[in-house]
């Protein structure tokens, strides 16, 4: 990834760049997804009726908007067991295209008292796969194995390799504003320090719903891996018996409970809700249930009578505002090419996956119910840059398009965990 040809002027292309990212911090907090929670139109969340919820922790927001409608809890830093997935999977597809292919080791591989897809060493399974993999069965191995290949640099350990690409996510994650979470490992299979919150997790979905692949992998019911002998089915038990459900992800463990991240959608509006620390057998599922329909009914009765008030707005920061940023700081000299840990999943023979706008265009020929709701949503992350970019562009002349393909992102214990 490299910045040369860009010019002999280093002076006025760091001007440039950081004037670009002032543009790019204003054009993200105007839009619908920002920073943190903060005052909004409508009541408070707080003081919602008894909605009977027994999972510990919990919030439902507006996917739109990120309007919260209720929260107990929300900010609490627990684990969040298998609901790490939500963020490691978004990482990889940042990352690399969908085509990309993995070959399994020995480092991947699990005990049977977590959840996988159970593959052995020596495999080759392309990163769609996996991603599937992570998400509809909860592979811990599959989760390993991506984290491994796509945090590797020459001459790393497997370990080395893995904490790599945690160490880019949870860069990712500051850049964003969302400081509640600290991820230690790609699966959340039980490591001390390895906290979340539900504010931050439904904040992080919000994002990722701006990737059709996310979408699609949540939405669906099984999946066969393309190397065949795989058939993958979904832990999320009320995936099409919800008619509303577009999908979810699950997860278990000893220390985190029973944990569910669920999204739905009625008409235009899209919630999300995540519940922490729930209980079996089914309560859990309850409780997410009576969070979006909550959340609906309010829609609804806000949209009719408006309400006026203090409530709360999950948000996030473009974190690729914050990237422009850290190499207009970087280069000292615009010439040599900035440092690849400055990049989260940028190397230099990383492949590039797709943007947001490139697979919304894949995804509207397959014309996938699932893939629909991410269309109609531009990436928050691209539009901030490629904004930025415009106006670089703009201040410093053709030149200054180069940096738009330089810096392109990708795509904007006891019982076994899920």
């Amino acid at each position: 990834m490299s910045m040369r040809g860009l010019g002999t002027k280093p002076l006025f292309w760091v001007t440039t760049l950081v004037l670009a990212v002032a543009v790019a911090a204003f054009w993200q907090t105007t839009a619908p997804a920002g920073a943190q929670t903060g005052p909004g139109p409508g009541p408070g969340a707080d003081s919602v009726p008894d909605l009977g919820i027994v999972s510990k922790y919990y919030i439902v927001v507006d996917a739109e908007t990120g309007e919260v409608f209720a929260q107990r809890g929300a900010h609490e830093q627990v684990a969040p067991a298998s609901l790490t997935k939500i963020f490691t999977s978004i990482a990889a597809i940042e990352a690399a295209p969908p085509d990309y292919e993995i070959v399994t080791t020995e480092a991947d591989l699990v005990g049977w008292d977590a959840t996988q897809v159970g593959f052995g060493p020596a495999e080759t399974f392309t990163l769609e796969d996996l991603l599937y993999g992570m998400m509809l069965p909860s592979g811990n191995d599959a989760a390993r194995a991506v984290a491994r290949a796509l945090g590797a640099e020459a001459g790393d350990s497997a370990e080395q390799a893995a904490d790599r690409f945690m160490a880019r996510l949870n860069g990712r994650l500051r850049d964003m504003g969302l400081t509640e979470t600290t991820l230690i490992n790609p699966d959340g299979w039980g490591v001390p320090g390895h906290r979340s919150s539900a504010h931050d997790i439904a904040a992080f979905t919000m994002y990722a719903l701006e990737y059709p692949r996310f979408v699609q992998a949540i939405s669906s019911e099984t999946y066969e891996m393309s190397s065949g002998g795989y058939e993958l089915v979904n832990t999320n038990k009320r995936l099409g018996v919800d008619d509303d459900l577009v999908g979810g992800k699950t997860g278990y463990d000893d220390t985190a409970g029973y944990c569910l991240m669920q999204v739905a959608r009625r008409g235009d509006d899209t919630m999300i809700a995540v519940t922490l620390d729930g209980v079996a057998p089914d309560v859990w599922y309850d409780d997410n249930r009576a969070l979006l329909d909550y959340a609906f009914e309010q829609k609804v009765a806000r949209r009719d009578g408006p309400i006026t008030g203090g409530a709360e707005m999950v948000r996030y920061l473009d974190p690729d505002a914050a990237v422009i940023s850290r190499i207009a700081q970087a280069s000292a000299s615009i010439g040599a090419a900035p440092d690849p840990a400055l990049v989260p999943f940028a190397g230099e023979v990383r492949p590039v996956a797709d943007s947001p706008p490139q697979a919304a265009e894949t995804a509207a020929t397959a014309q996938s119910p699932a893939e629909v709701l991410a269309l109609p949503r531009p990436a928050a992350s691209a539009n901030g840059l490629g904004f930025a970019l415009l106006i670089a562009a703009v201040l410093g002349g053709t030149s200054a398009l180069r940096v738009r393909r330089t810096l392109s992102v990708g795509e904007p214990k006891g019982r076994r965990a899920n």
